[in-house]
């Protein structure tokens, strides 16, 4: 009898469980789908715990985490969709050499140019691109224990490890073709703000720069918004936004005063769930439960209600708003 390779999936549960990685914490989700009369699309279960510090722990003890947190919401053997947050990346742009269209010629640029901007060597960072010979392209750095671990953790639960991108990435893929010539896209954290300076529009729309803003505090004001934005076209030359479509937790003072003063008007981008209200700017976790590829993009779907195994009437945290969102079909 031929050795099965793969762990048998019932036939009444399929679906997928999406990570989703910060400082210190992780989130799971699983979305099931159901067939044979059922409902289609179960709520999703969700499970958090807090991780030891990215700087000191084993990519080992990282993978243990992580596959324990997978365990919670029963991902054994599902497709696993990943994202890191921004604060754990590191982005930069990268400018081809001159008649340099191998592959070797591309990593040794992006190698060079990461170096310039930090002062680490590239070979202790996990480099991925949109890799493009005949014009600047965007790529981000990770730290090989992370990709590592999360690798581990997928194996060792039997699963498969579909994609992998920082939350800006995602946010880049799933909206950039919507994007008008005068937008820009970002991305919020709890500490940072991630903005994608935008070239071009819809299918043509390019990433021109990429700047992380670390916010004076939660719930900055609207003029400290555009104050950032304008000292960041300054710095690339080139012109303000009329609008920065926000990928993230909603901040009222942005929201309510974009339609009433003039400037810069703030746009928030939506997955069409019933998660997307509930958002916080506070990552904090409990201890137990509780690829780049800018050319695609991902359709905005309706599920049903997001409801938490825990409480039904706890929202879901801005971290597992992150799994919820993510690099996921």
């Amino acid at each position: 009898m031929r050795k099965r390779l793969m762990p048998a999936v019932p036939a009444w549960r399929r679906g997928h469980c999406r990570l989703a990685l910060s400082h210190g914490a992780v989130a799971a989700l699983r979305v099931d789908e159901r067939w044979f009369g059922a409902a289609r699309k179960a709520a999703p279960q969700v499970a958090q715990r807090l991780l030891p510090d990215f700087a000191t722990a084993a990519a080992d003890e990282l993978a243990a985490h992580l596959a324990a947190t997978l365990d919670e919401v029963g991902g054994k053997g599902l497709p696993v969709y990943a994202t890191f947050d921004d604060e754990l990346v590191r982005y930069f742009i990268v400018t081809p050499p001159q008649n340099g269209a191998r592959m070797q010629d591309l990593r040794a640029a992006a190698g060079v140019r990461f170096q310039m901007l930090y002062g680490e060597p590239a070979s202790a960072w996990h480099i991925a691109a949109d890799w493009q010979a005949g014009g600047p392209f965007v790529a981000c750095a990770i730290a090989p224990r992370l990709h590592t671990a999360l690798q581990l953790a997928v194996k060792t639960r039997r699963g498969c490890l579909v994609a992998v991108a920082p939350k800006f990435v995602a946010a880049w893929n799933r909206w950039h073709r919507r994007l008008a010539s005068d937008a820009w896209l970002a991305t919020l954290q709890c500490r940072t703000l991630t903005v994608g300076l935008v070239t071009g529009a819809a299918r043509r729309a390019r990433i021109g720069a990429v700047r992380t803003l670390a916010l004076p505090d939660e719930r900055p004001p609207l003029v400290w918004l555009r104050e950032q934005l304008e000292r960041a076209a300054l710095l690339d030359n080139v012109a303000p936004p009329a609008v920065l479509h926000v990928h993230g937790p909603q901040i009222s003072a942005w929201q309510q005063a974009a339609t009433d003063e003039p400037g810069i008007a703030v746009r928030w981008c939506t997955t069409g769930n019933a998660a997307a209200p509930a958002l916080a700017l506070s990552s904090k976790v409990s201890s137990g439960s509780s690829v780049l590829t800018p050319g695609t993009v991902d359709a905005v779907s309706s599920a049903g209600a997001v409801v938490s195994p825990f409480a039904q009437t706890t929202p879901l945290s801005a971290l597992a708003q992150l799994a919820w969102s993510g690099a996921a079909p």
